[in-house]
């Protein structure tokens, strides 16, 4: 690398970075601290030499003690001489590992969507990403919700999904089970736009049930994580990485969500970030709803279908995404079935018991319901769809 060389000056600051986020349980706030507001250049030669006047703001993070620190040090120096012997640059090796892997590196204050970042509180030091740039020009929106979803709330975010993609706006989510992975379904199977934001390095799928969608958000949208190759999923990592996705979203949609979880680590990082929160309104004795109802209670907006969210874009609404519902039952059985299954979800012996039918008619409405779209089945409950 020749001095003052723009490009090899970018590859270095980026292989420090890189060696950085490498380092055995480092996350955002323990790079922050230890580059001070300097670069990940000056930061490594921290580690590596023990200045005690720049590792003391890494002292104060929870969780770093001297053991960790001593583990840091280590791999630092030998990063250190590993780059002498082969006359390259630190960390130029896992910068070759992760070209070769077809992953990119981004520092997002360098990129064309700088602005997100600009006042963000915490911004990522680093992106991993495969797929697509993020494009600042397309409307982005965040679709959350449990993993424990209901029938309600798969139908719900499935619509949202093929909806936006049908507005043009891209879906942001966690590429989790439940809500964030069948919304981002929906729009990759309108040919949407999708941004999945993961807690692992992008060789690590979690959950593993999950592999072809994530596989299909890095060849046909943009697959984004803090963390390189090799990083396993663990519980720390996914409320930071909820913080990405309120940062890259302009609103922020919860589907369904208990009062306590991820989506509410998400709403919270919204909320810090002044990102819009929506909610969809959901039946007040679904647990699954209690969450996104409180959410309504204190002052967020409803979402009842995607020109809601359109209109808090400021963008035109229309009918996007709005699936026809079916048509009302005509049987007598049908519509008290589903009479009670509006109520509540229901086991098949608690249908029996209130509607009076016996159980071979009771199983032919309820297959008339869940071939129409009014009802679904879930571990022996039954529910209503929409």
């Amino acid at each position: 690398m020749n001095a003052g060389d723009p490009a090899g000056d970018e590859r270095a600051e980026l292989g420090a970075l890189v060696e950085l986020c490498s380092l055995p349980r480092m996350g955002p706030a323990r790079i922050r601290a230890l580059m001070g507001g300097g670069d990940a250049l000056g930061a490594i030669e921290h580690l590596r030499r023990g200045r005690e006047v720049m590792l003391a703001g890494l002292r104060a993070c929870r969780g770093v003690d001297e053991t960790l620190i001593a583990a840091w040090r280590r791999q630092v120096a030998s990063a250190f001489d590993q780059a002498a012997a082969s006359g390259q640059l630190v960390g130029a090796g896992l910068l070759d590992a992760h070209a070769q892997a077809g992953i990119w590196m981004t520092v997002p204050a360098r990129t064309d969507a700088a602005e997100i970042w600009e006042s963000d509180p915490e911004p990522p030091a680093l992106l991993f990403g495969q797929g697509a740039a993020i494009d600042p020009a397309v409307r982005r929106v965040g679709v959350v919700g449990t993993r424990r979803c209901t029938a309600y709330g798969r139908t719900v975010a499935k619509q949202l999904g093929a909806g936006l993609a049908g507005a043009g706006v891209a879906v942001v989510s966690g590429l989790a089970t439940g809500v964030d992975g069948i919304a981002q379904r929906a729009a990759l199977d309108e040919s949407g736009q999708v941004i999945g934001v993961v807690g692992s390095g992008l060789d690590q799928v979690y959950p593993a049930s999950n592999r072809a969608l994530w596989a299909d958000v890095a060849r046909h949208g943009t697959l984004l994580s803090e963390y390189p190759l090799g990083r396993r999923a663990a519980p720390w990592q996914f409320p930071a990485r909820n913080r990405i996705v309120a940062a890259l979203c302009e609103v922020l949609v919860v589907v369904e969500s208990g009062p306590t979880g991820g989506s509410m680590y998400t709403v919270d990082a919204a909320a810090e970030r002044d990102r819009p929160v929506m909610a969809v309104p959901g039946p007040i004795t679904s647990v699954a709803s209690v969450g996104t109802n409180r959410l309504l209670s204190e002052g967020c907006a409803p979402v009842c279908d995607v020109d809601d969210i359109l209109a808090a874009l400021g963008e035109p609404a229309g009918a996007h995404g709005s699936a026809a519902s079916p048509a009302p039952p005509s049987c007598e059985l049908d519509r008290q079935v589903l009479d009670e299954l509006t109520a509540g979800p229901r086991t098949l012996d608690e249908l029996t018991l209130r509607t009076g039918a016996g159980l071979a008619e009771l199983a032919s409405a309820l297959g008339r319901l869940q071939l129409a779209g009014w009802a679904a089945e879930t571990g022996g409950w039954w529910e209503k769809a929409r």
